[in-house]
């Protein structure tokens, strides 16, 4: 491989890199409720790092937001879970592949970004205060009877079902990755 390459693999890879701290949203309760361990990862290293695994039917799961992202920063970056480690989403295949440009990518993160707030706003006027669960599970917990029937919050709740759609329509789109079969990532609040 000539030196011009290698300095072109480089910069697609400090670009992928500057793009993913700038995200965050498969870490941070956006884009993901939980991530499903695999056999390959050590849970007991997890847990001592700190992170808090549950036991379901189909084995242990992190649930979302992860303690572990800290501002841009993965705490357990070298042990993170598997599926953490080979996750990339469509803005990252897409300036790995040359279909897409930093800039353009950090304007996507930047728009699904204000979306996401939008809806956390809209759930904290809804009377929701689970800050430490993913955002579709909050979404789908605030509309669950006994609902608050303060007109500020009811008002709330109006908006948030067509603010969440646009969200996950820009989540879908601009991030979720098809699986074989052509089939889009698992919704957000499955999981990854």
């Amino acid at each position: 491989m000539d030196e011009n390459a290698v300095g072109a693999i480089s910069e697609v890879t400090a670009a992928a890199t500057r793009v993913c701290a700038a995200c965050g949203m498969c870490c941070n309760g956006v884009l993901f409720s939980h991530v499903v361990l695999q056999p390959t990862d050590v849970a007991r290293t997890l847990r001592v790092r700190g992170l808090k695994l549950k036991s379901r039917g189909d084995g242990l799961h992190l649930y979302q937001p992860c303690p572990a992202h800290v501002g841009s920063c993965c705490t357990v970056y070298e042990q993170r879970p598997e599926r953490c480690r080979v996750f990339n989403c469509r803005q990252i295949e897409e300036l790995m592949t040359g279909k897409s440009s930093e800039v353009v990518a950090l304007e996507r993160i930047a728009h699904a970004r204000k979306l996401a707030d939008r809806v956390r706003e809209l759930l904290r006027l809804a009377g929701d205060r689970r800050e430490h669960k993913a955002l579709a599970t909050r979404f789908e917990m605030v509309l669950l009877p006994p609902l608050d029937t303060a007109p500020e919050a009811a008002a709330a709740r109006e908006a948030l079902v067509p603010a969440m759609q646009e969200l996950e329509a820009v989540l879908l789109r601009d991030f979720r990755v098809a699986l074989a079969g052509g089939q889009a990532e698992e919704t957000a609040a499955r999981g990854a």
